[in-house]
């Protein structure tokens, strides 16, 4: 009997190591928050097992209408997994997250040496400034359209995304740029939470890519209370169901 027993945690145990992993493509912003709702589902599905890769989303679209194996796509814009369903390539897809974008310049001062977070920080900002390539990332879109209203000879240095924005202003490399809230809530210096009504709403949709039954699992837990309040804790507002 207990030969018997022993042979099926063998089994059992086997299946969860051999267990195929779930492939999730993340857009660059919604990474860290990603693996946090990754993390809690998998406590409470210890079977769970996945493996992200993260890119812009533009980027990653284009994998995944090439062939790439994904289960998942997080992308930061609406747009590509509204397209992944109509070419037949996603199962479905929905809303999971709205995006803030930010103006961070984390070393300016005004005159009175205090720093500034209201819109006078970018009204006013005429130094080289950072954003992620418009053509790749939906971030990116969303500061070219302010960019466009400022309309002003600032030198404008593009990124791949809105990580890379962030280590060129984090590393003094661009005093300022445009990056996601969700990459860190708590900034120091000056900065400014752009408000909505003044670009395009960086509506961020995941689209199902695949049948696999953890991937359908993971996909239906985002609207939980757990996962919504863990988006919600990194940065994003929910979107309006």
């Amino acid at each position: 009997m207990v030969a018997r027993l022993a042979c099926i945690v063998a089994v059992f145990v086997s299946s969860i190591a051999l267990a195929k992993p779930v492939t999730i493509a993340v857009a660059a912003n919604f990474k860290q928050t990603l693996e946090l709702l990754a993390e809690d589902f998998k406590s409470q599905h210890t079977e769970f097992n996945y493996r992200i890769s993260s890119a812009s989303t533009g980027i990653l679209y284009n994998q995944i209408s090439h062939g790439a194996p994904f289960d998942l796509f997080f992308s930061a814009d609406d747009i590509r997994p509204k397209q992944l369903v109509e070419e037949g390539k996603a199962r479905q897809q929905m809303a999971y997250a709205y995006g803030q974008l930010v103006f961070w310049a984390p070393n300016f001062l005004d005159k009175n040496g205090d720093k500034v977070t209201d819109s006078s920080l970018w009204d006013n900002w005429e130094q080289m400034y950072a954003y992620a390539n418009p053509k790749l990332a939906p971030y990116g879109l969303a500061a070219e359209q302010l960019a466009k209203q400022k309309n002003n000879d600032a030198k404008i240095v593009l990124a791949n995304n809105v990580s890379q924005v962030f280590q060129f202003i984090s590393t003094g490399n661009v005093a300022a740029g445009f990056v996601a809230r969700s990459i860190q809530t708590d900034f120091n210096g000056s900065y400014w939470l752009v408000p909505q009504d003044l670009h395009k709403g960086v509506a961020q949709h995941v689209a199902l890519l695949s049948d696999e039954s953890q991937a359908i699992e993971f996909y239906n837990y985002l609207l939980s209370e757990n996962a919504q309040t863990i988006i919600t804790e990194n940065g994003y507002l929910l979107p309006k169901i």
